[in-house]
């Protein structure tokens, strides 16, 4: 594999110590880069059931293996234990950061301990742990632009308030407007005392990726660049992902009032659609990779509130999770809403579905007005969206309890529990998949929890169309690809097809690797992880209450996520079975051998042993 750089850095804050490795070769080739070496160090350098916030658990950056080189191909995993569901998580973001990393050679910066005081990281000729003292406390737009006007327009991936006080569903923004947002891993960053990190830009003369026939990838990358360019989606390209509530609502599947409305009119959705944020829109000031991607999705915005000019790059799930599902329809509110998560560093997702729990409960009278500490009327009060997103951030009153995530909240509160909308305690994205047949089963079975990056069924049908069963060799099929674009580093709005990955790979390595088990051997390792960890399919590969409530109105009306609990079962033992995993849920040995996963067949055996106990069979 020479034409891959295969340097790892490995930077200990409690011991301030420095240092590099090389990576196996083997290693790169079953694990490529991104999700799935992220996912194979994790799995053998933290022992399951490490608490996620301890300085045993740890916290990687890891580029795709075509990061900065394929067109469109920009992504940075973040890996590590989740806060939220204490099970090994993924987040990615675009734009430089993953390719300075790999410009500079670096397939993974592992980061341990807890340094004793808050510092950040620089990573280029030299690597350097600096004192961090002068932004901890900072919002990430400020803390940001200190570091950039203080060493130049390098790379940051940097963590709000939130991350600080180690809320559980704290993100990593990455230039401001990228985030790592799913699972609490900028709470991680912040259990680390870790404000940023900075990534400088390097002399392409000095790149260290090395590439195989260069003349040959350089004519093969300008024609793939032409062809997606005319393939993909017209609407990313007019509006990004801003249209999206629009056409969610059409099929039945909006976040809409905490989940109570999929179907919501267009005179409703248009507010926040793609035509409203055109009368909004910018240019970026800064560069961004997307210069190199065909598709060219990212949207800018700059809006007015109270006398104030904000900029902000709104997306779909945002949109859809401060706005429709909290009640709030005005675009301006809601894009300074998203600007705020931003520079709290919050998930965008988890923040939108945890006040829409709240403001459903204070509707229905479940909670007072004295245990709120103020006023709110509940849907639509975006006012006091605004007064608890800053209560989270900082664990304020009864943000201290809703930081917590919404599983843990409604715990705390002892109610509200039918009305939690999560999977294994991660809230759900703004996809409802009552509109989508199968789409559920996707959820309830994602490694992370509630992701709708995990594998979308197809063709296309409603769950009163036929048996959950039949679309889950579809799903697999997704999962899998997904699983390998997050390992390479790729867009999913990319339509990429298996022979030009195979192709571009091929020409970047020199080698034909089988990439086709990448995402099934990836998901089989956290799997048997995770189990052994304490996760118990039995009880927690399940959808929440409200999914079960049939729609009422709309595309989808009269379809719950499933025609029965026997249509989801079966479908589920399908998934088990067609996996190569045991009934109760955990993979076999004998297909953790099969994919070439060897090293993890000792997990595979503890894992199957411990399910069969926990569910006395």
């Amino acid at each position: 594999m020479k034409s891959f750089d295969d340097k790892m850095v490995r930077i200990n804050l409690s011991r301030g110590d420095i240092s590099t490795e090389k990576i196996d070769k083997e290693i790169l080739r079953k694990y490529p880069g991104g999700k799935a070496l992220g996912y194979y160090i994790i799995a053998t350098e933290v022992p399951p059931a490490s608490s996620p916030i301890s300085p045993e658990n740890k916290l990687l950056f890891v580029p795709g293996a075509l990061s900065g080189l394929s067109p469109g191909a920009s992504k940075v995993a973040v890996v590590s234990i989740s806060p939220e569901t204490g099970l090994l998580h993924d987040g990615y973001a675009g734009d430089r950061f993953g390719p300075f990393l790999r410009r500079w050679g670096i397939r993974a910066v592992i980061v341990e301990g807890k340094a004793n005081r808050p510092v950040y990281l620089i990573i280029g000729n030299k690597i350097k742990i600096e004192s961090a003292e002068s932004i901890w406390g900072s919002g990430v737009y400020s803390a940001t632009d200190t570091l950039w006007n203080r060493h130049g327009d390098g790379a940051v991936a940097m963590i709000g308030p939130a991350g600080e006080n180690t809320v559980r569903f704290a993100n990593i923004m990455f230039d401001t407007e990228r985030s790592a947002g799913r699972g609490g891993l900028g709470a991680v960053m912040g259990s680390k005392n870790l404000k940023a990190v900075f990534v400088q830009p390097i002399n392409l003369k000095k790149v260290q990726i090395k590439i195989q026939n260069v003349e040959k990838w350089d004519a093969f990358r300008a024609e793939l660049y032409e062809k997606y360019e005319k393939n993909s989606s017209p609407s990313l390209k007019v509006y990004g992902t801003t249209d999206g509530l629009v056409g969610s609502a059409r099929r039945g599947m909006s976040p809409g009032y905490n989940f109570l409305k999929p179907y919501l009119p267009d005179a409703i959705t248009k507010k926040l659609g793609g035509e409203e944020a055109k009368k909004y829109e910018i240019e970026p000031e800064r560069f961004i990779h997307g210069k190199s991607c065909p598709v060219k999705c990212a949207r800018y915005v700059e809006v007015k509130r109270r006398d104030e000019k904000i900029r902000v790059k709104p997306e779909y799930e945002s949109l859809a999770m401060l706005g429709a599902a909290t009640g709030i329809f005005d675009f301006e509110e809601v894009s300074y809403l998203i600007h705020l998560a931003n520079d709290l560093g919050i998930d965008s997702i988890a923040t939108g579905n945890i006040i829409g729990w709240l403001f459903e409960l204070v509707e229905k009278g479940e909670i007072t007005e004295q245990e709120l500490g103020f006023s709110v009327f509940g849907f639509g009060d975006a006012q006091a969206e605004e007064r608890l997103m800053h209560q989270i951030a900082n664990r304020h009153g009864i943000g201290a309890i809703l930081a917590e995530g919404v599983r843990r909240a409604s715990e705390i509160l002892n109610r509200g529990q039918n009305e939690a909308v999560h999977v294994k305690g991660l809230e759900a994205p703004a996809w409802d998949p009552r509109g989508l047949r199968t789409y559920a089963l996707s959820y309830a079975t994602a490694d992370v929890g509630a992701s709708h990056l995990r594998g979308w069924p197809s063709p296309r049908s409603l769950p009163n169309d036929g048996h959950a069963s039949e679309l889950v060799p579809s799903m697999i099929n997704a999962r899998d690809m997904d699983a390998l674009f997050d390992s390479l580093g790729l867009c999913k709005f990319i339509p990429y097809e298996m022979e030009d990955i195979e192709n571009m790979y091929s020409m970047v390595t020199g080698e034909n690797p089988d990439l086709k088990y990448v995402g099934w051997r990836v998901e089989s390792i956290a799997r048997v992880y995770d189990v052994i960890g304490g996760l118990n399919p039995c009880n927690d590969d399940i959808i929440p209450s409200r999914w079960w409530i049939s729609e009422e109105e709309g595309p989808a009306v009269g379809n719950a996520a499933f025609q029965s609990m026997d249509d989801f079962i079966d479908a589920r033992e399908e998934f088990y079975k067609l996996r190569g995993w045991h009934e109760l849920g955990a993979p076999l040995p004998a297909t953790l051998k099969k994919l070439g996963a060897e090293e993890f067949i000792d997990y595979a055996e503890r894992a199957l042993k411990n399910l069969k106990r926990r569910c006395e069979v």
